[in-house]
């Protein structure tokens, strides 16, 4: 009997192994193929590839974790799945939120990021933007910081971070280009 109740347990362990390693080869990521009424096959680019110029142009920094979490939502994000998109032809804008900031993203009528505003707080700062401030102002602390960053879409991207630093009862808002 315990043969074979281990002989169902390999087969059925062998064909899930099976199903879930052809399921991953027929999984293509970045192009999937598309049949449209008159049989004509077409392909049609996932959100990722459509979005390289974005994740390229708005690479964060390997110390903000946030804002890069929030970048690869943005870039992956399929607006067409939006309820409220409905086959538009002008730009779509929606807002994603974290619990750090906000990004409020406006996308094309392909799902193209074309543009984005990105409102962070309190982010672990660059290396390099920390040594600008305490380079200027030795004897104070960093007490929070608002990281913004403007893409737009064939723009230089813009990245500021307004760091409160303090001395005592002092207090002063800076602002550092990133």
């Amino acid at each position: 009997m315990k043969t074979n109740k281990n002989i169902l347990k390999i087969t059925l362990g062998v064909f899930l192994l099976t199903t879930v390693i052809t399921f991953a080869n027929n999984n293509n990521p970045i192009k999937k193929k598309k049949e449209k009424e008159n049989n004509e096959i077409v392909s049609v680019a996932s959100p990722i590839e459509l979005n390289k110029e974005y994740l390229t142009n708005v690479h964060e920094n390997a110390s903000q974790k946030e804002a890069k979490f929030l970048s690869s939502i943005i870039s992956e994000y399929d607006v067409k799945t939006s309820p409220k998109f409905e086959a538009r032809r002008e730009s779509f804008t929606t807002i994603f939120k974290s619990n750090k900031g906000v990004a409020e993203v406006t996308y094309d009528n392909e799902g193209r990021v074309i543009a984005v505003e990105k409102r962070l707080k309190n982010v672990i700062l660059p290396t390099q933007i920390q040594q600008v401030v305490f380079k200027r102002y030795e004897d104070w602390v960093i007490v929070q910081n608002k990281y913004n960053v403007s893409f737009k879409q064939g723009s230089e991207v813009k990245k500021s971070y307004l760091v409160t630093i303090q001395k005592g009862n002092e207090k002063k808002l800076i602002r550092v280009n990133g």
